[in-house]
C-alpha cells in the first residue's frame, strides 16, 4: 500500500476509475461520482490551494457536515502536503474563533450561510485567515474574501492543464511521517487538544484492519456521522477509499433508516444510539402486537439464540438450522430488510454497546462489531471481527497495536497508530505519553483470558460516593438504556451520599402507558411532572438493577421534559453525554433531590 494518504487515493481511483466513489442525494435522487470524476477534482482543487499561495504544512479547516465537497478539500490538501483542520458544523462561533487561531488556519471551506456570518462576526479577531471557500453564493462578503467553490476549482482545472506534471511531483516530496491533520478533540470538559496525526498513522491503521476484516470494491458504506470526527473519518472514508468501495452520504441523522433502504449499504460505521433505537422500535412493536405475536416473538429470538451459540461452538445440529430458517423467515429477514438487506455487519464505536442490545442483533443474524479508539490512537485500539466477536467486549487489537493495563486498570496502547501529540501543547502530551510510547487512554478495564478488550468506564468518570464506594456509570447506564420508558440517561453521585440520575423518558411510550392507565397527559411537562411517571420509571431502575450491589442501585431521580442534545451543549459529537455541563445545568434540581 503506498505510503501517504494521498498516493493511495490515486492509486485507487486509477485503478477503478469508471466505479462510483460517492453517492450524493440531489433533488431526491442519489448521483454517483466515479473515481475518475472524483480524482479530477481532487487535482483541480489542489492546484486551486497551490495558486492561492499555500505551502507544505498550511493549515485548511473545514467547516461543513459530510458531503463530496468535504473529502475533495481533504484529499487536495493532503496532496500538497497541507494539513486539515475540521471544525463541527454546530459549533459556536467561539470555539470556531479558538479552533482557526489555534491552529493557524489559512483557508476554510464552509458550506452554510450561517458559517460564513459566523466568520463575519469573528473576522476581526482571526490572526491568520486569509480566505473563505464557501459552497454556496456567497452574498454576504463584507471582507471580501469569500469565493464560491466551483469558481474556486475551476481557476485550478486551468492550472492543471497548463502544468499537468506539478501535483505528481508534489506527491513524490512527501513523506509518510508529514503530519495530514489536527483533530481538535470534541471532549466532554476542557479547552479542545489539537491531536497531530501522521499519514503513517492512517495507512498503518487501514493495513491493520483489512489483515482482520475484509472489504472490497463490492462493498458500499452508508455515511453519516460526522467527517469531523476521527472514527467516521478512518472507518467511513479513509478504509472504505483504500478498497475502492463507495460511499455514499445519508441526507441527515433523521434520514437514516430511508436512506438505508434506498442505498441497501454493506457496511455502516455508527454509534450506539443508532442500535439503541432501531432495538427500542422493535421492542415497541413486540409490546403493541398480539399475545400470540408475542409469543413467537420470544419462541424466534430462543431460535436465534440457539443458533448463534451453536455456531460460535462450531456445530450447529440440524434441528437447530431448522428453527433457525423459520424464525428468520417469520421475524429477522424482515428485520434485515429495514436496513437495506444487504449487511454484512455494523461497527459501532464511540461509546458502549449495551451487550443485551448487542446480543439481540447477533440472535437475529445481524453482526455488530464493537470497537474502541480514540482520536489520539487515529481511531482504533481494538475491535471484534465476523469471525472472532463478543458482544459485551470491544474486540482484540489488529496487528501491530499492543495493549496493556496499567497497575490502577488504566488501557495503554502502543504503536505506529499513536498520535505525534498535542498541537503547541507539549506538557500535555507528556502527560498521556510516556518514554517507552505507551499511550495512556484515560479508560478503565481488562483483558480477558482469551484476549478480549472490555471498557468499564473513564477513569474521570468514576463516581466515589461520600462512603467510599466506587461505581462505573456506564455499565449502570448500559443496563438502564435496554427499557422502552427510558431514552437518556446519566448517574450522579461523586462525593454524594447515594447515586442518583437525569432521566430523559422516552416521551412517545410514556404517553401510551399514561393513556393506558387512564391518566393521560397534555404535553411532555405534564408527563415529566406526573407521579405516575416517577413510578413508572422507579420500577423500571428497580427491576434492571437486581443484578447490582445496593450501593450502585440508582436510588433517586429527576426527570427532564427535553433530551439532551449537541445544540444545547449536552453531548459531544459523538452523543457522550457531557457530564460537568448537564450536573451545572440542572444542578438546582439535583441539589434538591439531595436535601430532600
Amino acid at each position: 500500500m503506498p505510503e501517504t494518504l494521498a498516493d493511495a487515493f490515486f492509486h485507487i481511483a486509477e485503478k477503478f476509475r469508471d466505479k462510483p466513489a460517492l453517492m450524493q442525494k440531489i433533488d431526491g435522487v442519489y448521483t454517483d461520482i466515479t473515481y475518475g470524476s472524483f480524482a479530477e477534482t481532487v487535482a483541480d482543487l489542489a492546484y486551486a490551494f497551490h495558486d492561492a499561495g499555500l505551502q507544505k504544512n498550511d493549515k485548511i479547516a473545514i467547516l461543513s457536515e459530510n458531503r463530496p465537497e468535504w473529502v475533495y478539500t481533504d484529499l487536495a490538501a493532503l496532496s500538497l502536503g497541507c494539513l486539515t483542520v475540521p471544525v463541527y458544523p454546530t459549533m459556536s462561533s467561539k470555539q470556531i474563533e479558538y479552533i482557526l487561531n489555534d491552529s493557524h488556519s489559512k483557508i476554510v471551506v464552509l458550506s452554510q450561510p450561517e458559517h460564513l456570518a459566523s466568520i463575519n462576526d469573528i473576522f476581526n479577531n482571526l490572526k491568520d485567515l486569509k480566505r473563505v471557500i464557501t459552497l454556496f453564493h456567497p452574498e454576504d462578503d463584507p471582507h471580501k474574501i469569500a469565493t464560491e467553490f466551483q469558481d474556486f476549482k475551476s481557476k485550478g482545472e486551468e492550472s492543471r492543464k497548463n502544468n499537468p506534471d506539478f501535483l505528481i511531483n508534489r506527491r513524490k516530496e512527501l513523506d509518510a511521517s508529514d503530519l495530514a491533520t489536527i483533530i481538535y478533540t470534541s471532549g466532554t470538559t476542557g479547552v479542545p487538544k489539537g491531536v497531530m496525526l501522521t499519514h503513517t498513522n492512517f495507512i498503518e491503521e487501514i493495513k491493520s484492519v483489512k489483515e482482520i476484516i475484509s472489504f472490497s470494491e463490492n462493498d458500499l458504506f452508508l455515511s453519516f456521522l460526522p467527517l469531523s470526527h476521527v472514527y467516521e473519518r478512518m472507518a467511513g472514508y479513509y478504509l472504505p477509499l483504500s478498497a475502492g468501495s463507495t460511499i455514499a452520504y445519508a441526507e441527515s441523522t433523521e434520514k437514516v433508516g430511508d436512506n438505508m433502504r434506498e442505498v441497501h449499504p454493506t457496511v455502516m460505521i455508527s454509534v450506539p444510539r443508532l442500535y439503541e433505537k432501531m432495538y427500542a422500535l422493535v421492542q415497541d412493536n413486540v409490546a403493541k402486537s398480539s399475545v400470540i405475536r408475542k409469543i413467537l416473538f420470544r419462541w424466534c429470538l430462543r431460535a436465534g439464540k440457539a443458533h448463534y451459540l451453536s455456531t460460535n461452538k462450531g456445530h450447529v445440529s440440524y434441528v437447530n438450522k431448522r428453527k433457525f430458517a423459520l424464525a428468520d423467515k417469520l421475524v429477522f429477514k424482515k428485520l434485515r430488510m429495514r436496513t437495506g438487506g444487504k449487511i454484512r455487519f455494523f461497527v459501532s464505536g464511540g461509546a458502549p454497546l449495551p451487550k443485551e442490545i448487542a446480543e439481540f442483533f447477533a440472535y437475529a443474524g445481524i453482526t455488530i462489531l464493537e470497537g474502541y479508539g480514540l482520536t489520539e490512537t487515529a481511531a482504533l485500539v481494538a475491535v471484534n471481527t465476523p469471525g472472532d466477536c463478543r458482544p459485551g467486549t470491544v474486540g482484540k487489537p489488529p496487528p501491530g497495536i499492543e495493549l496493556k493495563i496499567a497497575d490502577d486498570g488504566e488501557i495503554c496502547t502502543r504503536g505506529l497508530h499513536i498520535m505525534k501529540g498535542y498541537y503547541n501543547k507539549p506538557e500535555e502530551t507528556k502527560k498521556v505519553m510516556d518514554e517507552n510510547g505507551w499511550f495512556y487512554t484515560g479508560d478503565i478495564g481488562f483483558i480477558d483470558k482469551d484476549g478480549f478488550l472490555t471498557i468499564t468506564d473513564r477513569k474521570k468518570n468514576l463516581i466515589v460516593t461520600s462512603s467510599g464506594k466506587n461505581i462505573a456509570p456506564q455499565p449502570i447506564e448500559n443496563l438502564m438504556a435496554v427499557s422502552r420508558y427510558i431514552e437518556q440517561i446519566m448517574m450522579i453521585g461523586d462525593r454524594r451520599k447515594f447515586p442518583s440520575a437525569v432521566v430523559v423518558p422516552a416521551y412517545n411510550n410514556l404517553e401510551e402507558y399514561l393513556k393506558s392507565i387512564d391518566c393521560p397527559a397534555a404535553s411532555r411537562k405534564e408527563m415529566a411532572k406526573r407521579p405516575e411517571t416517577y413510578e413508572l420509571i422507579d420500577s423500571e431502575i428497580k427491576r434492571l438493577s437486581a443484578d447490582l450491589s445496593n450501593f450502585e442501585v440508582i436510588k433517586k431521580f429527576i426527570i427532564l421534559e427535553n433530551e439532551l442534545t449537541q445544540e444545547n451543549g449536552e453531548l459531544t459529537p459523538t452523543f457522550k453525554v457531557k457530564r460537568s455541563v448537564v450536573e451545572k445545568k440542572f444542578a438546582k434540581q439535583i441539589d434538591k433531590m439531595y436535601s430532600e
